[in-house]
């Protein structure tokens, strides 16, 4: 995942107005799924898929280059940014993660791809 975090989106409206009610709508990832679920996280951004040879060029939060990672499954989890008037779908009410996004975001200096940052927005 792009972001560390998972948010329950449909109920972060009320965040906005009870912004301690972030914490009941969100939960960090890692901890989650390596401790109960028993898988590695890898906090990043899949750039590439390569189908054919089963493998994803993934872009770690705290690196400059892409590392190739082997899959036996693939399975394509998107979500969905729907906001009609920007080009890369953003909004207000889905978080800002992904690199080329955040390029022309009108909020580049919060990092919504962090907890915190999304905190502050």
């Amino acid at each position: 995942d792009a972001k560390e975090y998972f948010e329950y989106t449909p109920g972060v409206l009320r965040a906005y107005v009870k912004p301690a009610h972030l914490d009941a709508l969100t939960f960090t990832l890692q901890p989650v799924l390596e401790r109960s679920m028993g898988v590695k996280f890898i906090w990043g951004e899949v750039k590439s898929l390569n189908g054919d040879e089963k493998y994803a060029e993934v872009k770690p939060i705290f690196a400059d280059t892409t590392d190739r990672v082997a899959f036996d499954y693939c399975i394509i989890c998107s979500g969905c940014n729907f906001g009609p008037f920007k080009p890369m779908g953003e909004s207000l009410w889905f978080p800002t993660v992904h690199d080329e996004a955040r390029k022309i975001s009108d909020w580049p200096h919060i990092d919504e791809r962090f907890i915190e940052g999304r905190r502050r927005h």
